[in-house]
Formats: C-alpha cells, structure tokens, sequence
C-alpha cells in the first residue's frame, strides 16, 4: 500500500467534517509561510524543504491546495536539484541526502504535481529516481533498516519507515522488503512497542507508530493487542500522548501519532480521542499550532499534527452519529 496516500485521504476525510472557519484560519496560516522562492518556512523564518512538505500536506487536507501555490511550490523543488549532485547527497539539508529529505522532497513533489500537473520532465525525474535510489542504497544496513546517516551502523526505524515511503512516492518498489520485515521483528519489544534502533533502551509511540506503518507496507504481522496496551498506556493525564515512557510531558507528534495508530488497530475509543483533542486545542493558536506545553513557536510540522487530532475527533464523532 501506499502509505502517504492512505494518509492523505485519511486527513482530508476528517478535516472536510471541521467546520468552515477552522480550515480558514488554518489554511490562511499556512499559505503565509510560503517564501518568495516558493518553499515554505522553517521556525526561522527561511525556505525549508522538511517544513514545506509539512505544508503542503496540511494545505493539502484542507484542500486549500491550488495551482498557483504549487507551481510557485514546485519551482522551488526544482531548484533544490540544480545544487550539483554531491552536495544534495552528502550535506546534512540536501533533498536527498537522508531519508527525511528524499520523502519530504518527493511527497511535496506528488502533492503539488497532484493539483498543478507534471512539474518535471521525464529525463529530469528518471535522474531524480536514480539518485535517490543510489543514495538510499548507500544508507541500507545489514540490519534491513535504513541509517540515518553514513556514521550509523545500524538502520533506524523512523529513517526506513520514511525509506519504504520514498519508494513508493517514486512508484518504485521496495527492494529487499523481507529485510524491512527481518528488521522490524528484531526491534519489537516483548511488551509491546519497538525500539528506534538496536541499540536504543526503551520503545516509543512515534516508532511504535513508524513501525506500524512499515508493518502494513511490508506485510510483517505483529501481535496488536500488545502494541494497543503499549500505547494506551502513553497517555498523560492531560489527555495528550507521551513520546517515551520517561517523557516528563505530553507532546502533540505524539498525541497525534498515538491516536492515529489506535485507529489503524481498530481502537477508537471517543473519550480517549475528545481527551486527545482538548489537550491539542490547548496548543492551537489564531493560525497554526505550537508542539507543547510552554513552547511558543508555530510551526508548519506541529500544525500538520494539530490537524491531524482534530482529522480523527471529527470522523469518530461523526460515526459516533450515525
């Protein structure tokens, strides 16, 4: 399955059910972080190529995506390419220098091409395939996963979540998918959650829901009611979700990722996900949404995840309905 597409029409089908004034606020919020080179900011006021892609998902769930905006979009995706090859291999920001930023820059691309049309030639695609490619064959490890970067010695689970996903945005198939599942059995915790890396001490929501996502691209089967007593059991008092176990606070990724994996376990529990929405709705702001208690900065990222909470509350109240 195509994992980003899943969950694309999972946040629009949610967001559509949110009130008129809610998308406007938000989409307004994000339209103003486009630059005049066409990316979109980071929470330094510049171009970033991780935070458009944040943006052009959330503008693209509240289907506030037009053309204008994604061909201004699509050009700076289009100049990212003409850094010559080894710096966008090798320096740390680079489009495909990792598996963050070979996903970001690919899920933008689809995003914007989904409302604009094709934005790249076919020789300049072909090209952008085989050096994403090239790259995320020099980052596999023996582990099956993906590293984060060329010092890593073992595959990170977030990095080959992303990975799996770049393929696909490339319409690509995943190559030694076996070695993605091999990967996810090794880092399965006993009781529940799974661990971001072999050496890593304690699972996590976010790579319990990574590893989640990999699971239902990959075919790896995992014992669910183990991973439902895992995440339930990151819940804060507040109603948000905890990033570890030793997380002296809720944050809304998690929050977000936490109840969005419940839903893909077929766990939709109302009070939980109204608790998960009053705590988001205590980080939202005019525009935009910060990340957790006491933080101040708005973000594209966060407010992806914003929207992503109140997605879900508005489909499970809607079922709740009928």
């Amino acid at each position: 399955m195509n994992f980003l597409s899943f969950l694309r029409d999972d946040l629009r089908a949610g967001l559509a059910l949110t009130p008129d004034d809610y998308r406007a606020k938000h989409s307004r919020w994000l339209l103003e972080q486009q630059r005049p080179e066409g990316g979109f900011a980071n929470r330094r006021g510049g171009a970033d190529l991780y935070y458009t892609a944040f943006a052009l998902r959330g503008i693209s769930a509240l289907g506030a995506l037009k053309p204008d905006v994604a061909a201004r979009a699509g050009a700076f995706l289009k100049t990212l390419l003409q850094v010559p090859a080894v710096e966008r291999t090798r320096q740390p920001h680079g489009c495909f220098s990792d598996a963050v930023m070979a996903v970001s820059w690919w899920d933008s691309l689809f995003l914007c091409e989904e409302v604009a049309g094709p934005i790249l030639s076919e020789s300049e695609r072909t090209a952008a395939i085989a050096e994403t490619g090239a790259r995320l064959d020099l980052l596999r490890r023996d582990d099956g996963g993906w590293g984060k970067g060329d010092a890593d010695a073992a595959g990170s689970l977030y990095h080959s979540f992303l990975a799996v996903c770049a393929y696909l945005r490339m319409d690509r198939a995943v190559p030694d998918a076996e070695k993605a599942s091999a990967l996810l059995k090794v880092l399965s915790v006993p009781g529940g959650g799974f661990l971001e890396n072999r050496f890593s001490k304690r699972p996590g929501t976010n790579g319990c829901a990574a590893a989640l996502g990999l699971s239902m691209i990959v075919g790896y089967e995992f014992d669910a009611e183990k991973q439902i007593s895992f995440l339930t059991d990151m819940v804060s008092p507040e109603g948000g979700f905890y990033a570890t176990p030793a997380a002296p606070i809720a944050d809304l990724l998690s929050t977000y990722t936490g109840l969005f994996s419940l839903k893909l376990l077929g766990v939709v529990d109302p009070l939980r996900v109204a608790k998960g929405l009053g705590y988001a709705r205590t980080l939202e702001t005019p525009g935009g949404y910060t990340g957790f208690a006491l933080e101040t900065v708005v973000d594209c990222e966060y407010t992806f995840y914003g929207l992503g909470v109140e997605s879900i509350a508005h489909q499970v109240a809607a079922q709740l309905a009928q």
